[in-house]
């Protein structure tokens, strides 16, 4: 929609509505709204951020355009105009960015945009974002636009909003409240996910199996409270140590799980890491010092595999052989015996 048009009623594309009732969760949204934006306001580039109130800065979910910010900058609410809007929950317009001291005015001229608006996402008075355009050129809003832009915010807050809060009931029905790994009932999820793109797309995956040796011995000598430090600093020592891909997983009591991408030739090695981190790691609780070692069970997924339950038994052969042989060590099964 361009200046010369009214702004007393809103024209949005069907394709733009169609796709937004379709969507499937909240990223996905996100990006629908970052690439329909300019199609709607005449832009060179639109984002969506939100706001992480903990540590009072803004992050950048969704990009489509000029990249002079780009997805997943973490942006401070002080010194910022986005920030500025975010407190405020009052649109700004800036038709001349070189004159602004704002950071990220100032990191978006470098990029090449002149001229911005930022609208805030907020329900019941609560902003939780901000909707943001740019174009090249200096000058190239109209208060048409902004009130557009108001308009469309305001219209869409309401509708991120319940998709935020559906995604945060489906992230704590997820995540152990102990550790704050995710759950059996997500390893269920996820990992069928990954064995149907194993059986479409052969992308192969590898299961470690984990329990923590003699964690009765750990609750009866030391307090069930020492048991949940133990299961809590374990969880942590893990996380620091698989890398970005890795999903990792509490199936229950002092059982864990790792899903990763890794083949036969280097998963083994891989599940020798975590091992040797754990060996070399202690926990303080109460003027003791614990000392905790890990079995591990270790598995990858093969074309004989119907379900994810074969993947799941084989990973659990080997870690009953772990147990079985000594304890504190790895056992890779490969195939069913």
């Amino acid at each position: 929609m361009s200046a010369s048009q009214s702004y007393e009623s809103i024209c949005l594309p069907i394709e733009f509505m169609n796709a937004l009732s379709r969507s499937q969760d909240l990223n996905e949204t996100l990006n629908l709204i970052s690439y329909w934006l300019p199609k709607i306001i005449e832009s060179d580039r639109a984002s969506v951020c939100l706001g992480n109130r903990p540590d009072e800065t803004l992050e950048v979910y969704a990009l489509f355009g000029n990249n002079a910010i780009k997805a997943k900058t973490i942006l401070p609410v002080n010194g910022t105009m986005v920030g500025r809007v975010y407190q405020s929950k009052t649109l700004e317009i800036q038709n001349n960015l070189k004159e602004s001291e704002d950071l990220d005015c100032i990191r978006l001229y470098q990029g090449g945009i002149n001229s911005c608006i930022d609208a805030p996402l907020q329900k019941l008075d609560n902003c939780f974002g901000t909707l943001n355009i740019g174009r090249l050129r200096e000058n190239a809003y109209q208060p048409q636009d902004a009130i557009l832009l108001d308009c469309i915010a305001n219209w869409l807050a309401n509708y991120l909003h319940s998709q935020m809060e559906i995604s945060v009931q489906k992230r704590r029905a997820e995540t152990d409240p102990l550790t704050e790994t995710s759950n059996r009932r997500c390893l269920t999820s996820v990992g069928n996910e990954m064995f149907i793109k194993w059986k479409r797309d052969h992308q192969s995956f590898s299961m470690i199996m984990i329990d923590i040796d003699n964690f009765k011995r750990i609750n009866d000598c030391y307090g069930h409270n020492a048991g949940d430090q133990v299961l809590i600093n374990f969880s942590r020592a893990v996380s620091k140590v698989i890398r970005k891909s890795d999903l990792f997983f509490r199936i229950g009591g002092e059982e864990f799980v790792i899903l990763a991408k890794d083949s036969e030739a280097s998963i083994s090695k891989h599940a020798e890491r975590i091992r040797k981190t754990i060996e070399e790691m202690n926990v303080q609780y109460d003027n003791h010092t614990i000392n905790i070692t890990i079995s591990c069970g270790v598995t990858t997924v093969h074309s004989d595999d119907e379900t994810l339950e074969c993947v799941y038994c084989r990973a659990d052969q080997a870690l009953y052989q772990s147990k079985k042989n000594g304890r504190n060590m790895t056992t890779i099964v490969l195939a069913q015996a």
